[in-house]
């Protein structure tokens, strides 16, 4: 009988040998180790940098200037200066002292899942008002989205609430009923509006020398660099004395364009100062 029980447990050992030797075979006393997610590393464009240099080297047109713009638009996405300091909390918080830091923050993929993403984020003793700033390369920027262009990739995430950018709204004549709200990429005073009133002009800072060229906003968060002459713009706007005041918001503006046939009258915050 003990001949026999040898027998046996040889040959269970001599089995369990046999299978770990199978390709692909793990023991299910080992546990696997977890995947670790890759971070991904958001870098400014720095579009305006570039559309600049084009600028003062080649000399192009106003409007060969904007097709070139667009084509890097498309590939690099454009800067989105992001108010972040509410993102970041507790160990996470930006300090109030330069230089920059990086963070990491989780975002949520439209078609599902998070993913990590390491941005460079400003002191707020760099803003003019307190603000943390992030750029962040973007396609198109909505309330509820955002197209994160990073590492030569397009991710389409859920913006998050702490990722505060200005807006501009379209108001009817008692300037209280907002009509149209669009996203801003950076503070801004808007110059125009289109004669249907769905785009919204803006221009550049000074440092970049771009004054051929402006920045075209949608509704849906598209932007478009155009040529400033061909839009023939009617002037850039009357800031107005006369409107709804609210307390929390000092820099209130408002001001009334014209375009084609018609008025239109924007509601903004003026850039912090």
């Amino acid at each position: 009988m003990s001949i026999m029980k040898n027998i046996i447990r040889l040959s269970y050992s001599l089995g369990v040998a046999l299978i770990a030797l199978v390709p692909g075979y793990q023991s299910l006393s080992v546990a696997a180790k977890p995947k670790r997610t890759r971070i991904i590393v958001v870098s400014p464009s720095r579009i305006l940098s570039d559309v600049s240099e084009r600028m003062k080297k080649q000399s192009p047109t106003a409007r060969e200037l904007a097709v070139y713009a667009n084509g890097l638009l498309e590939k690099k996405g454009f800067d989105y200066q992001f108010h972040v300091c509410d993102a970041f909390t507790k160990s996470n918080r930006i300090p109030n002292e330069p230089p920059a830091v990086e963070r990491y923050h989780r975002m949520t993929l439209t078609s599902g899942g998070k993913i990590p993403f390491k941005f460079t984020v400003s002191s707020p003793q760099e803003g003019m008002c307190g603000e943390c700033w992030s750029d962040i390369p973007s396609s198109q920027v909505t309330k509820r989205e955002m197209v994160v262009i990073a590492e030569g990739k397009r991710y389409r995430v859920r913006r998050p609430r702490t990722f505060v950018l200005d807006t501009a709204e379209l108001v009817d004549g008692t300037m209280k009923k907002v009509l149209r709200t669009w996203t801003l990429p950076y503070q801004a005073v808007p110059i125009g509006i289109s004669a249907d009133g769905t785009r919204l002009y803006l221009d550049f800072y000074t440092d970049y020398e771009l004054d051929g060229l402006v920045l075209a906003l949608s509704e849906d968060g598209g932007i478009e660099f155009m040529d400033r002459a061909g839009l023939q713009l009617q002037g850039e706007g009357e800031l107005l004395d006369d409107y709804p005041k609210d307390p929390r918001n000092a820099y209130l503006s408002f001001k009334r364009f014209q375009a084609g046939n018609k008025n239109y009258i924007v509601r903004f915050s003026a850039p912090c100062t």
